[in-house]
């Protein structure tokens, strides 16, 4: 009996001492085993840079909700520049059809470089033209833009004596199909006839706002594409009882993000609207244009800051989520500002401003003007001047440091510093080019005024280029 007990004590110390070399084993670090799978890296062949003019100015006939009468009244004026300045660049005209006259004005532009021939992001080009007509007046100048495959047009109307016009220009050899959502003051818009428009390849189409959204002052319209990207913009015009009073071409702006910069807004004209009066009805006053996209409610701050960096009116605004509100800027003196938003939550924004002339009775609006929120530039950027009365670079520093930034003009170079919130303006030829370097982080747009005449042209960074990208084959 007591053998067996004492074999029984014998294997249980056995299996202790088992135990133990296992835990002291386990406890060692042993050498790691990692197996990567295979992969390749793919070069994707260069492709061409590409911008989009969105063409003359535009008139719907007596038929507003048959883009098909959309008809041109005189022709645009474009220009284009590239690093290397001798890089060849290729402009072809896209369709347009419906215009009767295409032939003789001109149809939307495509602007392309050879593959390999433009430093990456150094291709650009602007457009501009002035109209006096019965039905339109004023000065419009607007950057060709990159096709995307998601734009946000902020700006226009369709109440009475306001009308829109969406421009949809497809550069492709391949048609897209496109999505247009219209959000207003009440919310989004249904418009079963804007979903799933077909865009034929190498063409524009053109589609009345308010045939899609009737009776709307302050829309902003949501452009997506699938099957190629889309040069999407936005034409304006204003009549003020039977007296045309104003056109501008309204680019895509910044996407939707809780900080936008919006740089170059210029007052040509001293007095404004208090940002708490009820009675904020019309257009006549400097105003910022906000959206919060989705369900979700928005606090923004609104800052308007001179170019020396002092804030001369600040707000704060609830915004509910879906909904579009134009805000008074306040009272503003004649000259260029700089609009910060800062939001807990992602919007977009523009802002408006007018020109007047002398009347009878004193002065009267004669053109309008949407600046948009743009992204910063990277670190070198090309930006077209197109011919207007006194463009103007306009360069915003949001930041808290300052920027010392290089402008190649006319072939000669100059370093500017820009203080840290703070902008700074600089008057440039008309029909010539401007090269950034050092720019990563500012923000810029170039203004144009004149007599009874207004226009911003946003400048905004390209989008990804081709890139290097790894695949792991199954």
């Amino acid at each position: 009996m007591l053998h067996g007990v004492a074999r029984g004590v014998g294997a249980v110390a056995v299996a202790a001492l088992a135990v133990g070399a296992f835990i002291a084993a386990d406890s060692f670090e042993r050498p790691g085993v990692r197996i990567d799978p295979p992969s390749v890296v793919v070069e994707p062949e260069e492709s061409s840079q590409v911008r989009v003019c969105s063409g003359p100015l535009l008139v719907l006939a007596d038929d507003a909700a048959d883009a098909t009468t959309a008809s041109s009244f005189g022709s645009t004026s474009v220009v284009t520049t590239a690093d290397p300045a001798d890089a060849p660049i290729e402009e072809t005209g896209l369709d347009a059809p419906g215009n009767p006259d295409a032939a003789t004005d001109g149809t939307p532009l495509v602007v392309a470089s050879e593959p390999g021939s433009v430093v990456a992001g150094m291709l650009a080009a602007a457009q501009s033209q002035t109209a006096s007509s019965e039905e339109i007046s004023g000065f419009a100048a607007s950057a060709c833009i990159e096709p995307a495959a998601e734009a946000w047009l902020v700006g226009g109307a369709t109440d009475v004596g306001r009308s829109s016009l969406v421009l949809l220009a497809n550069p492709g050899d391949v048609a897209s199909t496109v999505d247009v959502r219209v959000i207003g003051e009440a919310g989004p818009i249904e418009a079963p006839s804007a979903i799933g428009i077909t865009v034929p390849a190498r063409s524009q189409r053109v589609l009345s706002l308010a045939g899609l959204a009737p009776n709307v002052v302050s829309p902003v319209v949501h452009v997506t594409s699938t099957g190629g990207p889309i040069a999407a913009s936005l034409e304006h015009t204003i009549v003020r009882g039977l007296d045309p009073s104003g056109v501008e071409l309204v680019t895509p702006v910044a996407a939707p993000a809780p900080e936008q910069v919006i740089p170059g807004f210029v007052v040509t004209s001293a007095g404004g609207v208090a940002p708490q009066e009820d009675e904020a009805a019309g257009d006549e006053f400097p105003a910022v244009r906000l959206l919060a996209p989705g369900d979700a409610g928005v606090e923004v701050n609104v800052t308007v800051r001179s170019d020396s960096g002092e804030a001369v009116s600040e707000l704060s605004v609830s915004l509910q989520g879906g909904r579009v509100i134009d805000v008074p800027l306040g009272n503003l003196q004649t000259g260029s500002y700089t609009v910060l938003l800062d939001a807990d939550g992602p919007v977009v924004g523009a802002a408006r401003a007018t020109a007047e002339v002398e009347g009878d009775g004193g002065p009267v609006p004669a053109d309008l003007a949407w600046t948009a929120a743009t992204a910063p530039l990277l670190d070198r950027a090309a930006i077209a001047v197109a011919p207007g009365p006194s463009p103007t670079l306009h360069l915003a520093n949001p930041g808290g440091d300052p920027l010392d930034v290089t402008l190649t003009l006319g072939g000669a170079e100059r370093t500017i510093t820009v203080a840290g919130g703070a902008a700074t303006s600089i008057a440039v030829d008309p029909r010539s080019s401007v090269l950034v370097a050092d720019g990563a982080g500012l923000h810029a747009s170039v203004s144009y005024r004149g007599d009874g005449e207004l226009a911003s042209l946003s400048v905004q960074p390209p989008g990804p280029l081709d890139a290097p990208i790894r695949v792991y084959p199954h």
